[in-house]
């Protein structure tokens, strides 16, 4: 497991305390019902968010304009069971629910996600992750090549930044379906957005 900030608690009061009512109140109630789910899971702080911890990182939430954003990290390795999971807001490995008023919590169903996502953490593989090779698709790096800034950024992320990228176009069916996520993978190149801060929506 990652190095816990040992402020963490403090720092998620106080970012739920400066957030507008409606998603305090959305907040506060996902903070409870993560601990009512497993009493043992752990609070972090990254990305200047609440992030919650079982072995590994397994969830998080952050407040935006009009919603709040609940991230599973293995999101596309659980069930789904009540398709809560927001359409149109999914990393590779990542499932997102939004919610714009606490009402819309229903509390038994999500202690079901948290728990399936708990124990998520439990079952894998303990054995030591090997980084495999990954081919950048020829559509990425010919938009990499018109667009200086993009390629610069590209090239300065990390190895698996760059991978996420690279299978985000290559593992999409339809040709429309690059072309639309090279054309938000550029963008977001240009402003230095990795795929975890892209998926926070």
């Amino acid at each position: 497991m990652s190095k816990i900030n040992p402020n963490a608690s403090s720092l998620i009061d106080d970012y739920i305390e400066k957030l507008p009512l409606f998603s305090k109140d959305i907040c506060n109630k996902l903070r409870e019902v993560i601990h009512k789910a497993d009493n043992s899971v752990i609070e972090d702080w990254k990305w200047k968010s609440p992030v919650f911890h079982k072995k590994e990182m397994v969830c998080a939430f952050s407040g935006f304009k009009n919603h709040v954003s609940l991230s599973f990290f293995n999101g596309a390795s659980m069930s789904n069971k009540h398709q809560l999971f927001t359409d149109g807001c999914s990393g590779k490995n990542m499932r997102i629910i939004k919610y714009s008023k606490s009402s819309e919590i229903n509390e038994i169903q999500l202690i079901e996600y948290f728990k399936e996502a708990f124990l998520q953490t439990n079952v894998k593989s303990k054995s030591p992750t090997i980084k495999s090779e990954f081919e950048i698709p020829n559509l990425l790096q010919n938009a990499l090549n018109k667009n200086k800034l993009a390629k610069t950024n590209f090239e300065n992320m990390a190895y698996t930044y760059r991978k996420e990228y690279a299978l985000h176009i290559s593992e999409a069916k339809r040709e429309v379906t690059k072309l639309k996520r090279l054309e938000k993978v550029i963008l977001n190149l240009e402003q230095n957005i990795k795929m975890h801060e892209q998926y926070k929506c």
